[in-house]
């Protein structure tokens, strides 16, 4: 973590520093989700109350940290709700334009925790409003298509979440501490080889029943036992954010779908679409073996799936009902 001699308290009151929003203004670079149309106009139009601060990168001759353009912890964690129920609101009519305007946003409050070196307390709080978002929606540009959506820029973001999440956690009581969260975070975690070390270090933070269920989920994984791995997974408790395991679905579909084609490789070998979707774990079992060149039917001959990969394989891949 960045740190600094002289630690810098914000107080900047607001989503957007005054600054900030007189720039904007002056050159016509108000986001569209920044603006409404107030007191009845056909036309969108700034709304300050509606502006939030844009991430910017550290550049010669500006100053980051003076304590104007900085918001406090509670300011942050009001930005954070602001616009996580912005993105609920919209995700359904707009979900690129608001995917990428929360995460720039997300990008700059982390950017004020880190340059005013915010307590370990207020940071959990933040990181812990905010990471759920980035597992929902590293689920939701997998499956679906999104224009804003750039993996590695996303997987880099979700990442450095995490790892300040950690670090920040370990200085704090241990009840502060979101289950749910942890539980997301082995979830995410399960395609690593330190999973398992990982779901013991963080054993005491969860009941027994979801601890043998994560363990159970890993250990699957690693064995290739896709039926076991998605029983175990729907039994995870429905507060966790099943979905960050999404990586780990892709992952160990395909590997079932490989050990299926040579397990019943034989010619005339035929096997029930709805078998499949049982083994799979997959409601759409039809459109996805249709990714693998295999035509619809009610019963599959097994020798026609063919295991070269594209764009609508990883979607269907990672679809978890």
């Amino acid at each position: 973590m960045i740190s600094f001699s002289n630690p810098i308290v914000g107080k900047c009151m607001t989503m957007c520093p005054e600054s900030e929003i007189r720039f904007r203004q002056s050159h016509n670079m108000v986001h569209p989700m920044e603006k409404s149309r107030g007191d009845g106009s056909k036309f969108l139009k700034a709304d300050v109350h509606r502006m939030v601060k844009e991430y910017t990168r550290s550049a010669a001759g500006s100053d980051h940290r003076q304590a104007d353009l900085l918001r406090p912890p509670d300011v942050l964690l009001k930005t954070v709700r602001y616009l996580l129920n912005l993105y609920r609101t919209e995700k359904a009519s707009q979900y690129s334009m608001v995917f990428s305007f929360v995460c720039d946003r997300l990008r700059a409050v982390r950017q004020d925790m880190v340059l005013q070196q915010c307590p370990a307390l207020d940071s959990t709080r933040i990181l812990q409003e905010m990471i759920p978002f980035y597992f929902e929606t590293d689920y939701l540009c997998r499956t679906k298509n999104c224009d804003t959506y750039d993996w590695k820029l996303h997987s880099t973001q979700l990442e450095e979440c995490l790892s300040r999440w950690i670090e920040t956690v370990a200085a704090i009581p241990r009840h502060f501490a979101d289950s749910r969260l942890i539980c997301s975070y082995i979830l995410y975690n399960i395609p690593h080889y330190s999973a398992l070390l990982d779901l013991y270090d963080w054993r005491e933070f969860l009941d027994s029943g979801t601890f043998d269920a994560l363990r159970d989920i890993i250990l699957a994984f690693r064995a290739n036992n896709y039926v076991r791995f998605f029983r175990r997974l729907h039994e995870v408790s429905s507060d966790s954010i099943v979905v960050a395991a999404v990586q780990a679905v892709q992952i160990i579909r395909r590997r079932a779908l490989h050990a299926i084609s040579i397990a019943y490789k034989s010619p005339n070998n035929k096997l029930p679409v709805t078998a499949i979707s049982k083994w799979l774990y997959h409601e759409h079992a039809s459109d996805l073996l249709r990714c693998f060149s295999v035509p619809c039917s009610d019963l599959i001959l097994v020798s026609s799936i063919n295991m070269n990969d594209n764009d609508d394989s990883y979607r269907l891949l990672a679809e978890i009902d």
